[in-house]
Parts: structure tokens; sequence; C-alpha cells
């Protein structure tokens, strides 16, 4: 009868021992995948605050563009006084 007992308690042992590895491997994983959600979220709002940025930038580009209006020829319109070119010798 004793050999019987001690045979279940060393088995509830080794159960024991089993899921605190489980466990301990789970905690780990765990651990792994919070900081990894961490990255994730520090970059969403890193490229936010870019995104926001450049819409600004933008904004603000827009703004002098408009304003500017007739002030700056487009690229297009503009005519060479010399439209034959200058070569250099080599």
């Amino acid at each position: 009868m004793c050999s019987s007992v001690q045979k279940a308690l060393f088995e509830e042992e080794d159960r024991v021992k089993k899921l605190q590895q489980k466990v301990a491997t789970l905690e780990k994983r765990n651990k792994q995948l919070r900081d990894r959600v961490k990255k994730v979220k520090r970059s969403l709002r890193q490229a936010r605050k870019n995104s926001r940025h450049m819409e600004l930038v933008n904004r603000k580009l827009s703004e002098k563009l408009s304003s500017a209006g007739g002030q700056i020829p487009y690229i297009n319109s503009l005519k060479q006084e010399n439209s034959h070119g200058t070569y250099l010798k080599v």
C-alpha cells in the first residue's frame, strides 16, 4: 500500500513539474509577444506622427503655392532667351 501511495505522489510531483515548465514557457512567450506589441504600437505612433507632419508640410507648401499664384512662372511656360544653346569646345 505504501508503494502505491509513493508512486501516486511521484506521478503527481512529475505532473506538477511538467506544468510548471509549461507555465514558464508560456510566460516567456507571453513576454515576447508583449514586447512585440509594444514595438508595433511604438512604430504605429511614429508613423502617425510622421504622417501628420507630412500633411502639415504639404498644407503649408500648398498655401505657399496658392498665395504665390501668378508670381511663380511655370517651368513649361519659360522661354529661353538664347535657344540656340552654348557648347564648350574640348
